[in-house]
């Protein structure tokens, strides 16, 4: 079998070649700065801030307006830099901003005034640790990834973008765990990467929520807790490219009302859907549905090959197609990290297709630790300082083709 590798796009967040780095140092003087918003002011297009941290890591308390092509980066390599305060990034055409190795204490990343064509000014959020804040930046201005980040009480919300390998609760917030809306019809397609995520919801939201014209959700391997609905998704763009929900672990781990783990609603006509491999179950002692046909759906929904728990009223509702490969009562209990606590049905029980193979070469896992993204791939990241965090190619490899690889990586 001929197999030549071709890599066809390696995006990657890098320095500018002709940048001047501005460091940042307590008490400092020139040539350094004595605080974050002095070198930020002092900058130009294309420079980096290199922050040193203070004494006793005292976080730089300081809310920032970001109206450059700016990198925010950690004067040491692998670590973070300790600030408290609110981010906020101003929209221009071509603008890009890349946060690497932030731990706010109290805070996050946020819109600021200001215009740009749809997806002109582009945002990295990457490695970064937030102990009470988030990110919205949910403006269709923005073009964002969030890559390796932790939220210990934030949420993330965009409208176009990837949400790659983090681990966020949003359990005590009044808003979607993870949220992609898109608002702009006509936009150039693309695809959306929700995948590898730890996710916890808070009561009444969900845990990750897409509706979009202009992009195709991939919404894989991700680890969903929630208190109402798992993954939720609307819209859809008009396209032969389907819309992936692959490999999520989903439970119900509290509620007020009924909860469902995977709900469809107001999908468009002409919208392709792939429910597949995934698990649904619940702790939580009330009502659930497990993959649910809301109300609105005029798209093309497949549903197979999913694992649903005991104790679920509605495991798959009807008017999908392929609903009868599904396996649904059976008993599924899972430790914190959501693997599996005991051998079951899910174990080998996904697709039994070879490409959805697990890494292993066995045939595939249901659930979020299944397949060639297991969500072992993305946890943790914060190890290197560079290091490639997705890649997209093509499941089969024929004699005498060529494997095409788009790579997405940064290197501060």
């Amino acid at each position: 079998m001929k197999r030549t590798l071709l890599v066809l796009a390696l995006a990657g967040i890098t320095s500018t070649a002709f940048c001047t780095d501005r460091i940042v140092e307590e008490f400092g003087v020139s040539p350094t700065y004595p605080n974050i918003g002095a070198a930020v002011a002092a900058a130009v297009d294309g420079d980096r801030i290199i922050i040193k941290n203070r004494a006793g890591d005292i976080p730089w308390i300081q809310d920032i307006t970001v109206d450059k092509s700016l990198e925010f980066l950690s004067y040491e390599n692998d670590g973070r830099f300790i600030v408290q305060g609110n981010y906020s990034i101003a929209p221009a055409n071509g603008r890009v901003v890349l946060i690497n190795g932030m731990r706010n204490t109290s805070g996050g990343i946020i819109a600021a005034g200001g215009t740009s064509n749809v997806r002109g000014t582009r945002v990295r959020v990457v490695d970064s640790y937030f102990v009470n804040g988030g990110l919205n930046l949910a403006s269709n201005y923005f073009d964002v990834d969030v890559v390796s980040c932790t939220m210990m009480s934030g949420t993330v919300s965009i409208c176009f973008g990837n949400v790659v390998g983090n681990d966020i609760d949003g359990s005590s917030v009044n808003d979607e765990a993870i949220s992609v809306s898109t608002t702009s019809p006509g936009t150039t397609l693309d695809t959306c990467a929700i995948i590898g995520n730890k996710v916890k919801g808070r009561v009444g939201y969900e845990g990750i929520f897409g509706s979009s014209f202009g992009q195709v959700f991939h919404i894989r391997n991700n680890y969903v807790q929630h208190g109402w609905m798992g993954i939720e998704v609307y819209e859809g763009p008009v396209t032969n490219a389907a819309n992936l929900i692959w490999n999520n672990t989903v439970t119900a781990y509290t509620g007020n009302f009924t909860t469902y783990g995977i709900n469809l609603a107001n999908t468009n006509t002409g919208s392709i859907w792939e429910i597949m491999n995934n698990v649904v179950t619940r702790t939580w002692a009330g009502e659930c549905r497990g993959v649910n046909n809301d109300s609105g759906n005029q798209g093309q929904i497949n549903v197979y090959f999913n694992h649903i728990s005991t104790g679920i009223s509605t495991p798959v509702s009807a008017g999908f197609t392929f609903a009868g490969s599904n396996t649904i009562d059976q008993a599924i209990t899972l430790n914190a990290d959501g693997t599996f606590l005991a051998d079951g049905a899910a174990i080998d029980g996904g697709n039994p297709a070879a490409p959805f193979y697990d890494l292993d070469l066995t045939t595939g896992d249901a659930g979020a630790y299944g397949g060639s993204y297991t969500l072992n791939n993305f946890h943790p990241l914060h190890s290197g300082s560079a290091r490639v965090f997705m890649t997209g190619h093509p499941f089969n490899v024929r004699q005498g083709s060529t494997l095409r690889v788009k790579a997405t990586a940064f290197d501060r």
